[in-house]
């Protein structure tokens, strides 16, 4: 095919400016919010966002705001912008219905499954995770379950097409589930020992460690559930470990030092009780007990309302889960209004969820505030969104792309909402 110097030349001229006109499009202020940066103190009244090409380009006051006659401007007067919430240990995107087998893939036979990866199983077309945007949770770590070490977890978008998509950090860290250090009932005048069940546990976990250490020194023959360890051993992943007690908690944070781990606790419902020693080694806690009951029953009632502050005024990195079944996690931002009423200011409970989360994941170079540079993860709440009551988002948006905030339960309502109207049913 023959091409003239003039027809290259104009093509040439309407791809550099058609370029242009792409990355100008691209530029977009939101103006009249207010801005939660999420860093815990940090409120901009009358604020502005200037997004390019899914980055925060600018952030301040309007007073100072020089808006290009060629960028999009969307005015949230009234409203309150917030950097995306970010679920921690969920399943999202691995179950479905917790009752039919077949929608469940968070389990693994056998005790011992470092190589197990929820990145290739996750399902980006759940329906649950559609309900957890409307809430403002737009990013998940989703989590394999089962096992005394049960895989690892990835960090996923709540919006994309497929796993390779979605996925906003690949295998972020290996979970262990701590063994239980409850003393066993035994028949009276059993003679067995009540700590059998853990002490084995724990030799099993421990000769698995050093397994995996003489592996990386002499990594032959190929095997994958040890080669699966290395990255943890050498701290270039994070060690999740699930525990409950206090007992458990001191006893973690032996074999952490032992194996010189990057590691997070998490559920840790006793964690209050030893606030200071794990600030003093800096292991960041995930708070999952928020809305239940105390672990003792000797306890104060409110005591699972108050872990969240009493952690953060010790100085220890915390951030809120919502546990329970899957579906619930769309209440995390509720979770975090809770701890906000016992100890906590508003911004501290909502740094929780967006910029401490962001930390303990080590993905806070790129989310969890509105800063410079970070990629644009935002969303938009007529109100409070710590407040079931005031909480209703808007807008949201990941990378600076718009987020649908449709799902099954809105086109229910509406459904038959329109359907009441035909009726002449009042509204309530």
């Amino acid at each position: 095919m023959n091409y003239s110097l003039k027809s290259i030349a104009c093509s040439v001229f309407i791809l550099f400016f058609t370029g242009m006109s792409f990355a100008q499009s691209t530029m977009e202020v939101w103006r009249g919010a207010t801005i939660h940066i999420g860093d815990g103190q940090t409120v901009i009244n009358n604020g502005f966002v200037t997004i390019s090409n899914g980055k925060i380009i600018a952030v301040g006051t309007c007073d100072t705001l020089k808006v290009d006659a060629r960028s999009k401007v969307l005015d949230f007067k009234g409203k309150h912008v917030y950097p995306a919430l970010i679920a921690c240990n969920t399943n999202i995107g691995l179950q479905e219905i917790e009752l039919a087998r077949p929608t469940r893939d968070e389990q693994e036979v056998g005790e011992l499954n470092p190589n197990v990866r929820s990145l290739i199983a996750y399902n980006t077309d759940s329906k649950i995770g559609p309900t957890l945007r409307t809430n403002g949770v737009l990013m998940v770590q989703t989590v394999p379950d089962g096992g005394l070490v049960c895989g690892q977890s990835s960090i996923f978008k709540l919006d994309a097409w497929n796993w390779e998509d979605a996925a906003y950090r690949m295998d972020d860290g290996l979970h262990i589930h701590w063994p239980s250090m409850e003393l066993a009932r035994l028949p009276e005048g059993s003679n067995e020992d009540p700590n059998k069940g853990w002490t084995e546990a724990l030799r099993t976990l421990t000769v698995l460690f050093e397994d995996a250490k003489a592996y990386g020194k002499n990594p032959s023959p190929v095997n994958l559930k040890l080669a699966a360890m290395q990255k943890a051993l050498k701290r270039e992943q994070k060690v999740y470990i699930h525990l409950h007690s206090a007992k458990e908690i001191l006893a973690a944070t032996e074999f952490i030092a032992k194996y010189n781990l990057d590691a997070v606790l998490v559920d840790a419902e006793e964690a209050y009780l030893l606030a200071s020693v794990l600030a003093e080694k800096k292991i960041p806690v995930i708070i999952s007990s928020t809305h239940n009951l105390p672990a003792r029953t000797d306890e104060d009632i409110q005591q699972p309302y108050k872990t969240p502050g009493q952690l953060y005024k010790a100085g220890v990195l915390v951030a809120i889960q919502h546990k329970n079944w899957s579906g619930n996690q769309r209440n995390l931002a509720f979770a975090a209004g809770t701890a906000a009423a016992y100890g906590l200011t508003a911004e501290q409970a909502l740094q929780c969820i967006t910029l401490n989360a962001a930390k303990v994941m080590g993905i806070d170079q790129t989310t969890g505030s509105i800063a410079l540079g970070k990629d644009a993860n935002l969303i938009v709440s007529e109100g409070d969104v710590l407040d079931m009551k005031s909480s209703i988002i808007s807008y949201a948006c990941l990378k600076g792309q718009a987020v649908q905030l449709r799902n099954g339960q809105t086109e229910l309502y509406e459904k038959y909402l329109k359907h009441y109207e035909e009726l002449g049913v009042p509204k309530h």
